[in-house]
């Protein structure tokens, strides 16, 4: 049995980790055997909801090492996920953080070193990059690249297409700022463009509107452009990926539905199993994470004061 904890309550995913996990138990072995850093009302409640039998003294990140297997850190302000992961991974208790990573590079740098340090695997993922909207777009990036590379025979048949991703950020979110949802409008830009892995942004072109920002970049020479909508005046938006040619934009609205976080939890399982001789692998991912928060401190950095 995989015994697991779940570290940081306060967030809806929380919920949801508790319901895959517990009730409907999706992955055979794999159990929730405490619910750490959390209200006593929060920690009760879904206890009850996963009809999990929890001791009494198991409520800090201390508490539960030796006593655990693997954990998911879930806090919903990740300013908070990196002294938990770090004190878990010097135990040698493997992590999946939560998304945003961290709210600095710094900081993200800090957990990393100390999971390399310890030879303990360390993951996350935004539930956007395993959404079908997202394959689709990439697919659709690879069919109209090709229309535009040259062969013997004839010239480009038009402009390189433009990768665009919008979502909700708001750079004054008293949790992480910009972090605490750009960081899905950013990983899901990397997972429509793909490789290379761990490849970092180009110096990202900064404005502002009172739509929000629109940060342009680049990613492994495919340009991107990034729209973080301001919540006041996008109430309702989602997500939205779309590949721009001249010829027009193929766009779609990425759909979370219930169980949009199973395919995260398959993610870092995958990563617990193989974590072993994949230095090549873990080096890339680290450095992707990286590369990630840096260009969202690009663009916090050149927003007006």
């Amino acid at each position: 049995m995989l015994r697991l904890a779940l570290v940081g309550l306060d967030s809806s995913h929380a919920d949801h980790y508790v319901r895959l996990v517990e009730v409907e138990r999706r992955w055979p072995g794999v159990r929730v055997v405490a619910l750490v850093d959390g209200e006593p009302a929060r920690r009760g409640e879904l206890a009850a909801a996963g009809g999990l039998s929890l001791g009494a003294g198991e409520v800090t990140v201390p508490d539960v090492v030796g006593r655990v297997d693997a954990a998911i850190v879930a806090h919903r302000a990740g300013r908070l996920h990196g002294a938990a992961a770090r004190t878990l991974l010097r135990a040698g208790v493997p992590v999946l953080v939560d998304k945003p990573f961290a709210a600095s590079v710094a900081d993200a740098r800090a957990t990393l070193d100390v999971a390399h340090a310890h030879g303990t695997a360390v993951t996350t993922a935004s539930a956007l990059r395993f959404a079908p909207e997202v394959a689709a777009a990439r697919a659709g990036l690879a069919a109209r690249t090709a229309e535009t590379v040259p062969t013997a025979e004839a010239a480009p048949t038009s402009p390189e297409p433009v990768v665009e991703v919008s979502g909700p950020a708001d750079p004054a979110d008293e949790r992480d700022g910009l972090f605490f949802l750009g960081i899905h409008v950013v990983e899901a830009a990397r997972a429509v463009v793909g490789g290379p892995p761990g490849a970092g942004w180009a110096p990202p072109v900064v404005t502002t509107s009172a739509d929000g920002i629109v940060a342009t970049t680049r990613l492994g020479g495919v340009p991107v452009r990034l729209r973080f909508l301001d919540p006041g005046a996008h109430p309702t938006a989602g997500f939205t990926v779309a590949v721009r040619t001249p010829r027009g934009v193929e766009r779609s609205e990425v759909v979370l539905d219930a169980d949009y976080l199973a395919p995260v939890v398959e993610h870092a399982l995958a990563v617990l199993a193989g974590a072993d001789g994949e230095t090549a692998r873990i080096d890339a991912e680290h450095a992707t994470v990286l590369a990630d928060l840096a260009l969202l401190e690009q663009v916090t950095a050149a927003l007006p004061a």
